[in-house]
């Protein structure tokens, strides 16, 4: 599923951001460029932000009266250069409010991908044989301490 999205509240209304949202089986991909809105010209050439399931925390999209906003908010910060915003840690699209349903549609599959990620992260974490931590529990002795200055036993 693609979904066409924007960036346009960047540049103070000099550049748009365009491109696609799409999942791969490992990423959420965007592919997007600057276009000037001026001329009309692309500015730049197709670049791609490629972002982990596994840094995708919550998504959300929302109706505004003549777009929809899509809404990744991540726990890690990608490395995006300047041409692409982000507002703390939400990476936040528009697309057109024809394009609603697709946007619903993107994000319960998008979420339900990440889940499964994190349930893999944590069936991993189960099925490996040395856990992180270790943890020791001093057995208790009946006879006391021992000496080791005195070398008594």
């Amino acid at each position: 599923m693609i979904l066409p999205v924007k960036q346009n509240d960047q540049y103070g209304g000099w550049a748009e951001l365009s491109g696609l949202l799409r999942m791969d089986p490992d990423f959420l991909v965007l592919e997007y460029s600057l276009k000037d809105d001026v001329l009309g010209v692309l500015n730049s050439d197709v670049k791609t932000l490629k972002i982990p399931y596994a840094a995708i925390e919550d998504v959300q999209v929302k109706k505004k009266w003549f777009s929809a906003r899509f809404e990744v908010f991540l726990n890690r910060l990608p490395k995006t250069g300047k041409s692409l915003t982000l507002n703390e840690n939400c990476l936040s699209l528009t697309t057109k409010k024809s394009e609603f349903e697709r946007a619903k549609s993107l994000k319960s599959k998008l979420m339900l991908h990440v889940s499964e990620e994190k349930l893999q992260r944590i069936e991993n974490e189960e099925n490996n044989s040395e856990p992180e931590f270790q943890f020791y529990t001093k057995k208790s002795d009946p006879e006391g301490l021992k000496n080791i200055l005195r070398g008594e036993d």
